[in-house]
């Protein structure tokens, strides 16, 4: 067993399972989308298209399979129990009915506020409203202060606020309640989701996983705190600039400073955790949790980049901005959760089926419920993928940017396949 995750405060399996089988349907979708509409990714304006892959991404595959995660590993981190497991259960369906009637409004969308698009943003903000007061309520009653702790209510509150500026964002460019441009609303939108919700969150449970998997016993606390402080910082300037027309644009870029010194302070925490692991060796499930975290370098260099400027690098406008998000998204986020699906989804169901019968009967072990294989398969052709997404975009080689979706369709077909292994596993009773 992984240390750590067999534990007395572990919710239902059933609470957990449902987000990665959901999330995995929601990766495919996207990804089928994507190769049908692969020259969108070469465009910089806001289609139906490209706001159902988005929107598929972050929502539908991100969100829901790091809600299912979290209260896995909400116990773990925190050491107390989710605060319930109702909630979660009515947060998972009220989520997936909002992300279903939203991309069925994007699929209609015209530069006008639908009435499928207000159904599902209203469902959404409720499903996160429920999951903000579940992940508040258990980190009031931890026992445990910790950085950690601190990472993961400040992402709970980010992610309400995010949510909740995407509404207005929408409903304000078919009302124009204010004389701002939907584009600057556009990048705060994109600041306070990235690193305010995910990136916040993200450390937050790799400051307390990283070291557990790969058993290291002293790390560098100071330098999330720091980190904290400074993206927090950051992400706040951010959105007050949001609502302030024609402020100087080197504000944002000093709010992005902030964001960007705290990544970095990160990167070198992970750096440092590697540098003093004992387990030399990666797993299956390390190997993408390394290549995702390479890949959050190199999305810092296209972000250094967006704000130096597509021309002064001769590419199309937004260009800079499409590929930096994908490195983020499609990249780090999606090779985070690769990599951690293999440790931890195995660990949850093995607990279900076989916790009680230990040393009553011969069991499988947790790595043995699901296809190692496989595992290496998803992560070189999502390597591929990430390179022919690079390629195509900074070089405007059309017919790369549909082979790196094709090759990211494959990827996400073989993780599925792979997570349904886990996930309708049966029972061994010899």
């Amino acid at each position: 067993m992984e240390a750590g995750l067999s534990t007395k405060n572990a919710p239902s399996v059933w609470v957990v399972v449902p987000h990665f089988l959901l999330g995995a349907v929601g990766l495919l979708t996207a990804s089928v989308f994507s190769v049908i509409h692969y020259e969108d990714f070469l465009g910089y304006n806001i289609t139906p298209e490209m706001l159902t892959i988005t929107h598929l991404m972050i929502l539908g595959w991100v969100i829901l399979v790091i809600f299912g995660a979290l209260y896995q590993l909400i116990p773990v981190v925190m050491e107390v129990k989710i605060y319930s497991e109702k909630l979660a259960y009515a947060t998972l369906v009220v989520m997936v009915v909002g992300v279903f009637f939203l991309i069925a409004g994007f699929l209609k969308f015209d530069s006008k506020f639908t009435h499928n698009m207000a159904m599902g943003g209203t469902f959404i903000i409720i499903a996160v409203l429920l999951f903000a007061i579940n992940t508040l309520k258990s980190a009031a009653a931890s026992p445990k202060k910790s950085i950690s702790r601190l990472y993961i209510i400040a992402s709970g509150l980010y992610l309400l606020l995010n949510v909740s500026l995407g509404l207005f964002m929408v409903m304000n460019m078919s009302y124009n309640w204010l004389p701002i441009a939907h584009t600057q609303f556009l990048k705060t939108h994109l600041v306070v989701g990235l690193a305010g919700w995910f990136l916040m969150l993200i450390i937050g449970v790799a400051a307390r996983l990283m070291p557990m998997f790969l058993i290291v016993h002293k790390v560098r606390e100071d330098l999330l705190v720091k980190g904290f402080y400074l993206i927090n910082t950051g992400v706040i300037l951010a959105f007050i600039l949001a609502w302030i027309p024609n402020y100087p644009t080197v504000l944002f870029g000093v709010a992005l400073l902030f964001v960007l010194a705290g990544v970095l302070l990160f990167l070198w925490f992970n750096y440092d955790v590697f540098s003093k692991r004992m387990r030399k060796k990666l797993d299956s499930g390390m190997k993408p949790t390394a290549i995702a975290i390479s890949i959050l370098a190199l999305s810092v260099l296209a972000f250094i980049a967006v704000y130096i400027g597509d021309d002064v690098f001769g590419l199309p406008a937004g260009r800079l901005e499409i590929l930096a998000g994908l490195l983020m998204i499609y990249g780090f986020f999606t090779g985070l959760i690769f990599g951690q699906t293999y440790k931890t989804l195995p660990f949850i169901i093995w607990l279900f089926y076989y916790q009680k019968v230990v040393g009553k009967q011969k069991t499988p072990l947790p790595g043995q419920m699901y296809n190692s294989k496989l595992v290496d398969v998803h992560t070189y052709s999502f390597v591929i993928s990430i390179l022919l997404f690079i390629v195509g975009l900074l070089f405007s080689v059309k017919y790369a940017v549909l082979a790196a979706t094709i090759v990211m369709l494959f990827t996400s077909a073989v993780y599925a396949i792979n997570a349904s292994k886990m996930i309708f596993h049966k029972k061994q009773t010899k």
